[in-house]
């Protein structure tokens, strides 16, 4: 490749790299929900193409979040960050997550973030149950209470009216992503109500009590909202 060929490479790569930047930092994520978890899945998510059309690789890049400096609300991930395996028969009890406050003496409720990947999930969040499908990012705000398992196997997306032409069948397993905001640890609870303050917190010892249920795909359908896109609705 000539001096000229790679001068005009980077020109192109510069420009488009810009322009596709510039469009993801003005794009609405996902959408919320009234605890304040923030839920990016599909066309919630911003969609293109890796590269400059004129190098011809058949690459996609979907961003789920856009980072702090654009956007502010979103927590600055300082925390560690790591793969959890669910199956059905791994059932989170319901947890915060609270850490060192930056300045002063005592604890901070922190956020955490989990990318859905590689199957069907099921959440808590603040007392509510979701369904949420595969390549989706789940933002817990802080004081959040929240738990997670995996959906059962045999759960069609198709054949109930979420997917339109994409087929998706859930196989009883995913895999899950995390990052917290901040070195943390589990902080289990029975709350189900958002805590706005490390104060309120109430720590729960019977952790059983607390999983996450396990729940056939007949009670799914009547108890929880199916993530799809820019929605969370009933069926």
């Amino acid at each position: 490749m000539s001096i000229h060929q790679l001068l005009k490479f980077a020109a192109i790569t510069a420009l488009f790299s810009s322009v596709q930047c510039q469009n993801a930092t003005t794009f609405e994520y996902g959408f919320l929900l009234p605890s304040g978890t923030r839920i990016i899945h599909g066309s919630g998510s911003f969609v293109r193409d890796a590269y400059p059309p004129e190098l011809n690789i058949p690459a996609t890049l979907r961003i789920l979040n856009p980072g702090h400096t654009v956007d502010p609300m979103t927590p600055s991930w300082s925390g560690s960050m790591g793969i959890v395996e669910f199956n059905t028969t791994v059932r989170m009890p319901r947890h915060v997550h609270l850490a060192a406050k930056k300045h002063g003496k005592g604890q901070r409720l922190v956020a955490e973030r989990i990318t859905v990947i590689g199957g069907v999930a099921v959440t808590e969040q603040a007392g509510k149950l979701f369904v949420v499908p595969p390549n989706s990012m789940v933002i817990a705000a802080a004081g959040v209470p929240h738990a997670w398992t995996a959906a059962p196997p045999g759960i069609d997306f198709q054949a109930l009216g979420l997917s339109g032409d994409e087929k998706l069948l859930s196989t009883g397993k995913f895999t899950a992503v995390f990052e917290y905001e901040d070195n943390t640890g589990f902080y289990a609870t029975a709350q189900t109500d958002v805590i706005k303050k490390a104060e309120d917190y109430v720590a729960a010892t019977d952790l059983q009590s607390i999983r996450i249920p396990g729940l056939s795909i007949e009670e799914l359908k009547k108890r929880a909202r199916w993530v799809w896109g820019r929605e969370a609705r009933k069926l």
